[in-house]
């Protein structure tokens, strides 16, 4: 704050503070880039691939590329979005060696407590109900957290008050805090590491939970784009991982994959079709006695 001040009082300009940002083009993500584009500050977004079993990349950097148009073009923008910097899976960059080792052990210490609360048995491979029960920390958060290891800079992500409370059994090792983002006046959710679990610490050290400070559940998301007038950005969003596409390039959410299940357990049915409903219905119906028709596609 005194090198800004000193900065003004030589006339000059206060340097903008960079965000850097994992942007898929979802809901929660966008939501992240969208909020931050109000501020006078610098938004570096990233997107990684090949990191999950989501099948959806292509239509998640179409949505990108289209929100970041409507962002640029809205005059309520402030922030400098500098161009999506798109990060292939082997890049080094993204596999930190002790940040991969700290998530396999946790893990598979999540693995022994699933075994241990099911007769001993293992969970199909590919199943979705493990990641949909909140069973396993998702490996996407490895690479996130290597790339803020590797710039040494903290880094944003979308994670919301659903997926935290998902895994609250593994948070309640961690002690966190929440405090306020100066530039932008936004409550931000961090791990301590006094107190906290080493693996889980040395996993999210590196990645800031604005939506969580925020006490953001996906209802609040979904309403708050209608509410701050961002209607026509929201509809370019993308939350299914494994999108149905037409023949004419157009797709739909599936229905079916982590994502839409949790959408539609939270309400939130506008954007599915009859076609969409059907499938959930299915996958309500038989994924116990069908889990292979419904492991993750991508898997």
């Amino acid at each position: 704050m005194a090198e800004r001040t000193k900065d003004l009082l030589r006339g000059g300009t206060a340097r903008k503070k960079t965000y850097n940002v994992c942007w898929s083009g979802g809901l929660d993500s966008t939501l992240v880039v969208t909020q931050l584009s109000r501020f006078p500050v610098t938004i570096r977004p990233f997107y990684i691939k090949g990191q999950t079993f989501r099948l959806s990349e292509p239509q998640e950097l179409k949505a990108v590329a289209a929100i970041r148009e409507l962002l640029l073009a809205d005059p309520r923008t402030r922030a400098e979005l500098l161009p999506l910097e798109i990060l292939e899976k082997n890049d080094p960059r993204i596999k930190d060696r002790e940040i991969v080792a700290a998530h396999r052990r946790i893990y598979m210490r999540l693995l022994r407590e699933y075994k241990e609360g099911h007769g001993g048995k293992l969970p199909p491979a590919g199943s979705q109900q493990i990641y949909s029960d909140g069973t396993f920390i998702s490996p996407q958060y490895v690479p996130c957290a290597s790339l803020a290891k590797y710039y040494g800079e903290d880094i944003e992500i979308g994670f919301i008050c659903d997926d935290y409370e998902k895994n609250i059994d593994a948070f309640n090792l961690c002690s966190s805090i929440v405090t306020k983002d100066e530039e932008t006046g936004r409550d931000v959710f961090s791990l301590c590491e006094e107190n906290s679990d080493q693996d889980l610490y040395t996993l999210f050290k590196g990645i800031r939970f604005p939506l969580v400070g925020q006490r953001m559940h996906k209802r609040d998301v979904w309403q708050w784009y209608e509410k701050n007038n961002y209607l026509k950005l929201r509809s370019r969003t993308i939350f299914c991982q494994a999108p149905v596409v037409h023949d004419d390039g157009t797709w739909e959410p599936c229905g079916i994959c982590t994502s839409c299940i949790e959408v539609i357990h939270d309400g939130l049915l506008e954007p599915f079709t009859e076609d969409g409903f059907a499938r959930y219905r299915d996958y309500v119906e038989n994924h116990e006695k069908e889990p292979e028709r419904f492991r993750l596609k991508g898997f």
